[in-house]
């Protein structure tokens, strides 16, 4: 997505009812996924990728805190794409585990309890492809995000 297309989704978008969610706010009941996803997505990864459409094209206005997402399988993966300048964090606790797979009872709120490891600033229209489980956050800036799963042909 370009700059202007993400600015442009950005602005259609931002006067929507928002409500409070897990993860900020979201617009309830209303997910846009291009029909073509699922191929755009498995072309760019090089790999056969499918969106879970009940978790994927929601619009998110984030809170900042340290948290990871839900998940169903290790085969998961999440794409945030920024419609706004948008800052993302990657974190691992300093009491020892380095992502949700490792535990998740943390003192989230103790901002002393973790290392920042990784920070980036996406300007419109940039996405990041994480695993779910990592510890992060997104800081103020309205993000479009998906869940995809990698299909084995198996």
């Amino acid at each position: 997505m370009s700059n202007e297309q993400a600015l442009q989704l950005g602005n259609a978008v931002c006067n929507l009812e928002y409500k409070e969610s897990e993860f900020g706010q979201e617009i309830p009941d209303f997910y846009l996924i291009s029909p073509d996803a699922n191929e755009q997505f498995s072309n760019i990864l090089n790999t056969k990728m499918e969106v879970i459409e009940e978790y994927s094209g929601r619009f998110r206005k984030p809170k900042w805190f340290i948290h990871f997402e839900g998940f169903d399988s290790m085969n998961e993966w999440v794409f945030a794409v920024a419609l706004e300048q948008a800052t993302f964090n990657v974190y691992e606790s300093s009491l020892g585990p380095k992502s949700a797979l490792e535990g998740h009872e943390l003192p989230y709120k103790d901002l002393f309890a973790w290392d920042l490891t990784i920070n980036y600033i996406l300007k419109p229209g940039q996405g990041i492809l994480f695993r779910p489980w990592l510890f992060h956050s997104f800081d103020t800036g309205l993000i479009q995000t998906f869940r995809l799963t990698e299909k084995n042909d198996n």
